[in-house]
């Protein structure tokens, strides 16, 4: 487990002090993939280079798997980073070295393996990801994804307890941004690996996380399992972040609600009533009519949800009754 306690990160510019990080607080459960999402200028970099102390925080506390980081002498920290894997943006690859040279050299930099066992483990890395083949060829020779499965190996060399993901995918395209994130999903089941990534894209996060946390100027606004905070975002900056990418459903234009008759009902679905006739059945029951204004049908990571915005045109039982009735069907009914 990763625990983050009131971090506070500050940067010099221009004479002044800028906040960068404002006494953001998280709890990342082991084993899971946790993502952060924020626009640019967040802060969403520099609190994950904060949890390998590439960025020093001002105060607050960083405690990874009971050990206290913040607290290591230099000599400590350089050795539990080595256990800490990190891929980028931009891929870091050594241009003069092939792909298992690449792989192998935080091998040789922790200087703990024979050289048989070296090319043993950069076999196995290669594999993992793909790329046996292409183990004899240079990085200019390499697609983008090609390039960021080589530094998922690298990444993974040393065996680590936690992988950091900087921006992995946001220099791909969305084909390979797909194959990259299903790589990164296996290596999660496989391995175990706690993994931390960072990212703009809420696609990345609906087909990947567990968790997530939002974070605007600094500050961690929402936080939860990726279901609840997609489904009932509670900050403007989520809700807006979701509206972006499709899955904004469920909040009307105030343009449209002087035009539109009767109440509002959100209908949240989440697993097998998604799939289920329930609309259908509850109209039936309760002699619902609605007008449907929005909607959207998905999944995250897996699970299946649906998000309607309708509005009642006639129903024989009262509306206050329809949480009710809708809840027997495993629905969430909102009226507004």
């Amino acid at each position: 487990m990763i625990e983050v306690q009131s971090l506070r990160k500050t940067f010099s510019h221009g004479g002044r002090q800028q906040v960068a990080l404002d006494d953001v607080s998280l709890c990342i459960e082991e084993g899971g993939i946790f993502g952060i999402i924020g626009r640019s200028g967040a802060g969403k970099s520099t609190l994950i280079r904060c949890l390998n102390l590439l960025e020093r925080p001002d105060s607050g506390s960083i405690c990874l798997g009971g050990q206290e980081l913040m607290t290591l002498s230099e000599s400590a920290l350089q050795a539990r980073r080595q256990r800490i894997g990190m891929v980028f943006q931009h891929f870091n690859l050594l241009r003069s070295r092939t792909v298992a040279a690449n792989v192998r050299f935080p091998l040789e930099l922790a200087g703990t393996l024979s050289a048989q066992q070296m090319d043993a483990r950069v076999a196995e890395l290669l594999a993992l990801v793909g790329l046996t083949a292409h183990s004899g060829k240079y990085p200019a020779q390499l697609s983008g994804g090609q390039k960021q499965r080589v530094g998922i190996a690298r990444a993974l060399a040393n065996q680590p307890d936690l992988l950091l993901c900087d921006e992995a995918t946001s220099a791909l395209d969305p084909e390979t941004t797909d194959s990259i994130l299903a790589l990164l999903a296996d290596i999660n089941r496989q391995l175990r690996l706690t993994i931390v990534l960072i990212t703009h894209d809420m696609r990345v996060i609906r087909q990947l996380c567990d968790q997530v946390a939002v974070i605007d100027h600094g500050k961690v606004v929402e936080a939860g399992p990726v279901l609840d905070v997609f489904l009932q975002p509670q900050h403007s900056v989520t809700r807006s972040l979701l509206a972006e990418t499709g899955l904004g459903h469920g909040v009307l234009p105030a343009s449209w609600r002087e035009r539109i008759a009767g109440p509002l009902l959100r209908l949240t679905f989440v697993g097998e009533p998604t799939l289920e006739p329930v609309l259908d059945k509850v109209g039936r029951e309760a002699g619902l009519r609605v007008n449907l204004l929005s909607g959207t049908l998905s999944e995250i990571k897996g699970t299946p949800f649906g998000q309607l915005l309708v509005a009642v045109m006639a129903s024989t039982v009262e509306v206050a009754r329809l949480p009710e009735i809708f809840a027997r069907e495993g629905v969430r009914c909102e009226v507004l």
